[in-house]
């Protein structure tokens, strides 16, 4: 355990009173991979869809309050390849910053891994970066948000995906979790017998599809969900669909 502890990277990231990135430190930047280019003078609700937002302020306003449990002033977040421990709290004012302005910082950490306590860390890639030439590894769990926690869902259960922003919803018959991986990500690593993109903004499971309509010249398929979702097709995917579905 102390070994651990003192070969953790620990990633920090400075706030402003408005929510604005002020900093980065190296072990930031390296957890974070390529979503770190840029993120000095974002604003961090920018970084995350509407639907997320909330979570975040909260996130925020406990780091704040003196009385707010540990466990409100952390959450897990899924990257590629990871999921982050995040954890954030109050600092006094910098006197390098304008007087009265509240500073927050983010501690960033790697969820353990489990390992053999014999065998010595092993150098690998980039932080999200898979070896130079290999194929995207398969996922064989969908990591989504839930509560305060990661909960990992069997891909199956997805009825179909949809973009949100530079996330993505993952829509189940349970209702519709938070995944903080790309849709295009999720493209190249799902189960291409069985996940097909339909759209910019959609994947479908074909094995959850019902039927496919046609409205007003537009093609959708009909999920087998509560509901029947309807899912669009995109006119320059359409004959590609056609083929694979053989109509």
């Amino acid at each position: 355990m102390d070994y651990a502890l003192q070969n953790m990277d620990v990633g920090l990231v400075l706030l402003d009173g408005a929510r604005r990135v002020l900093a980065l430190n190296p072990a930031a930047v390296r957890l974070l991979g390529d979503r770190a280019a840029g993120l000095v003078g974002a604003y961090l609700h920018d970084l995350h869809p509407p639907s997320h937002r909330a979570k975040v302020e909260l996130l925020l306003a406990a780091a704040g309050d003196p009385s707010a449990p540990a466990s409100a002033c952390s959450m897990m977040v899924a990257l590629p390849g990871r999921v982050l421990v995040v954890k954030a709290t109050a600092l006094a004012p910098a006197a390098a910053l304008a007087e009265g302005s509240a500073v927050t910082a983010l501690m960033l950490m790697e969820a353990a891994r489990p390992a053999s306590a014999d065998a010595p860390a092993v150098p690998g890639p980039p932080p999200g970066q898979p070896p130079a030439g290999s194929p995207a590894e398969p996922l064989v769990k969908l990591p989504v948000e839930k509560g305060q926690g990661i909960v990992l869902l069997d891909p199956a259960d997805a009825v179909y995906l949809q973009a949100d922003g530079h996330y993505t919803t993952v829509h189940t018959a349970d209702g519709a979790f938070f995944c903080g991986l790309p849709l295009s990500e999720l493209e190249a690593r799902l189960d291409a017998r069985s996940f097909v993109r339909t759209h910019r903004g959609y994947i479908v499971n074909l094995r959850h599809a019902r039927a496919v309509e046609r409205q007003d010249g537009r093609a959708a398929f009909v999920m087998a969900a509560p509901g029947a979702p309807r899912v669009p097709v995109s006119r320059n995917r359409a004959d590609a669909l056609k083929k694979r579905l053989a109509l």
